[in-house]
């Protein structure tokens, strides 16, 4: 079934965060990129499952994909929708939510392109950011429609192995494609507007807070001399802790900048373990989420599952919300030409017994 004709029932995915992060392993080298992604959504109506699948190229499908698949089963009727996936020529898209979204009206002679099945699109047809703009320019992206209502609003990041990386928006009634130099995305607002609030947050620093040290004095009592840092963490006093996408972004886009300063990323393992922590610090535990009662269908929403994704190595690293244990699929040693599935929960908390390995010490 076309994936419009549910899309009344769906609240997609309100809460994705999305970070690059560049790693370098010789300073000759241009820097390689690992995309790290949550991805948060109700579960609509108790129907929502996940099941990472192996899609195969095939006559209409120049290549072949691994994704993260959204199951919705409503009314006897079941629907299937990628948000993510990298294809085997390492092109990598991802969708998150975006209300503001206005697709572009459909014109006499010109293919259509339904804003739900872009993410399967780009993936099973391009190779490159390039290719993904051709495509993009070839079809105009239109609104998921059930009677007159228009639902699916959403926008995408699509990096490639050369380390391009974009960012595709549609805002009253027009594409907007732009280079994603901060190379961070959340949700609402635009992308632009994110950007701009990245300046609210001037005074954040890498630095330990000594600026006022000039105006310290030494009071009479047991205080000590004042003003004075006590503890750590007082250079990121500001940077907002909720879970809103503008704070989000902030947060992804500082620590981030402040922990590859302060320790470059040499290796695709540094870069992993960069990203876990990133991901950690905007990951939604289910509850604390304020549902939208005008919302049908708004439930609890947590962080379902998050993905570690190299376009150039090619290789994505998933982890559910109840096993958060890293497994790897390693996209060059796949068979593209057959189907394949996984859970993405196996019903264990992926907690390692480590009892008996323990090794004796020898007394002194």
């Amino acid at each position: 079934m076309p994936s419009w004709k549910l899309a009344v029932f769906l609240p997609l995915s309100w809460a994705c965060s999305y970070v690059e992060l560049p790693w370098q392993g010789d300073l000759d080298e241009e820097p390689s990129y690992l995309i790290a992604r949550t991805m948060e959504l109700a579960n609509l109506y108790g129907t929502t499952e996940y099941r990472i699948e192996v899609v195969p190229r095939s006559g209409s499908r120049t290549f072949g994909y691994l994704a993260p698949m959204n199951l919705f089963h409503l009314h006897g009727l079941s629907l299937k929708i990628p948000f993510e996936g990298m294809n085997e020529a390492g092109l990598t898209v991802s969708a998150h939510y975006l209300a503001q979204a206005v697709y572009e009206e459909p014109l006499p002679g010109q293919d259509t392109l339904n804003a739900l099945d872009l993410v399967p699109a780009l993936l099973a047809n391009c190779s490159s950011v390039d290719e993904a703009t051709r495509l993009l320019e070839s079809v105009k992206v239109v609104a998921p429609k059930v009677g007159e209502q228009n639902f699916g609003g959403l926008h995408w990041a699509i990096t490639d192995p050369s380390g391009k990386t974009l960012i595709v928006e549609y805002l009253e009634g027009k594409r907007m494609i732009l280079e994603n130099h901060p190379r961070v995305m959340t949700n609402d607002p635009d992308i632009r507007w994110h950007w701009r609030n990245l300046n609210t947050y001037v005074n954040l620093s890498p630095n330990y807070p000594w600026q006022n040290d000039i105006l310290q004095i030494k009071v009479d009592d047991d205080i000590g001399t004042v003003p004075r840092p006590i503890g750590h963490g007082w250079n990121l006093f500001g940077l907002p802790g909720d879970p809103s996408p503008p704070s989000r972004f902030a947060r992804l886009f500082y620590l981030r900048g402040y922990a590859t300063k302060a320790k470059p990323l040499k290796s695709f393992n540094d870069a992993v373990v960069l990203g876990n922590a990133l991901l950690n610090n905007v990951f939604l535990p289910i509850g604390p989420i304020a549902e939208n009662p005008r919302e049908p269908g708004d439930g609890p929403e947590l962080t379902d599952y998050a993905v570690l994704k190299s376009p150039k190595d090619k290789v994505m690293l998933i982890r559910g919300y109840v096993n958060s244990q890293w497994r790897q699929i390693d996209l060059k040693r796949l068979d593209f030409s057959k189907s394949y599935a996984w859970p993405l929960e196996d019903g264990s908390l992926g907690v390692q017994d480590i009892t008996n390995a323990g090794e004796k010490l020898v007394q002194i």
